[in-house]
């Protein structure tokens, strides 16, 4: 009787143990994916961290010119900044007119010298009616952002560039904003100079 019990339960349990087998049969397969997709995660990170590490300020480019896509890309970037309460209040303007480049080389205090040569200027500004709790430095904190991605995509498009603050004599200011055409609720966070780097 015993014996018979013993048979009985191999048999109820044999589709116990396929079942048990069939499942760590797919775990080993996914388990074999996993890693293959754990592995691109790392790589994506390691790829993120060397663009943090690699990037630095440039203010020597070379002749050659960066093109409109590629400035549409960097936009692009802009455009998937993180902003305080997503105002997304920040808009830029692009500088690639010689002259306005030159006009640009007198007017920024921290571009004097050099920004012209840049073969395109990001200039960067802040919309102050999006920011209705009157904190002075609240769109500067915004443009801060903008200003490390626009330093990390540029990195990672293998280009160059180099922030220059908003400081604008206060006897050029005018000057500026209605060269430029400055709607009157902006607010000049400084610019971004971009352009291929100058081998040696």
């Amino acid at each position: 009787m015993i014996i018979s019990w013993v048979m009985g339960l191999s048999r109820q349990s044999k589709p116990i143990i396929q079942l048990i087998r069939l499942w760590i049969s797919l775990w080993r397969s996914i388990d074999k994916y996993q890693g293959r997709y754990l592995e691109h995660q790392d790589k994506k990170k390691r790829t993120l961290m060397k663009i943090i590490k690699d990037r630095h300020s440039t203010r020597i480019f070379s002749d050659l010119d960066v093109s409109d896509y590629t400035i549409r890309v960097v936009l692009e970037a802009v455009g998937l900044c993180p902003s305080s309460c997503d105002r997304k209040a920040i808009d830029t303007m692009v500088i690639s007119d010689r002259d306005d480049k030159a006009l640009l080389g007198g007017l920024l205090v921290g571009g004097v010298g050099w920004v012209h040569r840049a073969p395109k200027i990001i200039l960067l500004f802040a919309d102050g009616i999006a920011y209705k709790e009157n904190i002075p430095y609240m769109p500067y904190l915004d443009i801060g952002v903008v200003i490390q991605q626009i330093y990390l995509v540029t990195e990672a498009l293998s280009l160059k560039g180099c922030y220059i603050n908003p400081n604008i004599r206060e006897k050029n200011i005018k000057h500026f904003r209605e060269y430029f055409d400055v709607p009157e609720s902006y607010i000049f966070g400084g610019a971004f100079a971009i352009g291929q780097d100058k081998k040696d």
